[in-house]
């Protein structure tokens, strides 16, 4: 039991047709001041990849778990997280990898079994990292985007963007109307144990600059409104590209 339920910690860690046609443009105006306010299109472009280092906690079963992670990720399709936390009076290390079709899970150094919808969870994370550059939703065809009512995060007035594209779930972009930074993302995806998909709403703040790009420091995650993972950034650093011997076993 203990085993699975630290594959699922990890793995926790989302009208006519000129009605249509200005709610498109209307998107593609607010994913402009969007893009603009987040430091611009050639910044956005430029940095690809990253690594950070956080803290935070994860609520599952009853219990909430502190954790410390660090990530190092590659758009569009490479990411490794490590993640140290204790259950149960016991330590133990997690390391989740995305390199393209290859996914794997170990628990203090032992392979772990990842279901079929977790793996797809993952590889949404991934395309979900790819929406929220913004900049392929002006570029890339493949997605279709429209304006959508807003709504309030926090104190804050939004307005929103709804996205489809190919492999991706549908998910909804809110935009502090104050700043046009991303104030919360909503999308699918499955709970920890892959059994059930739920809706991870993703509220996003306390965004600091990070090399000429605002980032959010601060996450707040729930599933089905109920509290799963809150997440602070205590270290950023972005670059353009990541050796690929990071993304290996």
């Amino acid at each position: 039991m203990r085993r699975a339920l630290l594959s699922a910690l990890a793995l926790g860690l989302l009208v006519g047709v000129a009605g249509r046609s200005a709610a498109q443009d209307d998107a593609k105006e607010i994913i402009r001041k969007a893009i603009a306010a987040h430091g611009g299109a050639d910044k956005l472009d430029k940095f690809k990849a990253s690594r950070s280092s956080g803290k935070g906690t994860i609520s599952i079963m009853g219990m909430d778990l502190e954790f410390t992670a660090d990530t190092v990720s590659q758009l569009p399709d490479k990411q490794k997280t490590t993640v140290k936390l204790e259950i149960m009076g016991n330590a133990a290390t997690i390391v989740q990898l995305v390199n393209g079709d290859k996914l794997s899970l170990t628990v203090n150094g032992m392979a772990a079994p990842i279901q079929d919808a977790q793996k797809d969870g993952l590889k949404q994370a991934l395309a979900l990292q790819k929406v929220m550059l913004l900049t392929p939703l002006l570029s890339d065809n493949s997605y279709e985007i429209k304006a959508i009512p807003g709504v309030k995060v926090g104190d804050k007035e939004t307005v929103g963007v709804e996205v489809k594209g190919k492999d991706l779930k549908d998910c909804k972009l809110y935009f502090d109307k104050a700043t046009n930074l991303i104030a919360r993302v909503d999308h699918k995806g499955p709970d920890p144990t892959g059994i059930n998909e739920v809706t991870q709403q993703v509220v996003l703040s306390d965004y600091k600059d990070v090399q000429g790009v605002k980032k959010p420091m601060k996450t707040v995650m729930t599933h089905d409104n109920q509290k799963f993972m809150e997440q602070t950034v205590t270290k950023m650093e972005l670059s353009e590209k990541i050796d690929e011997k990071e993304f290996s076993d």
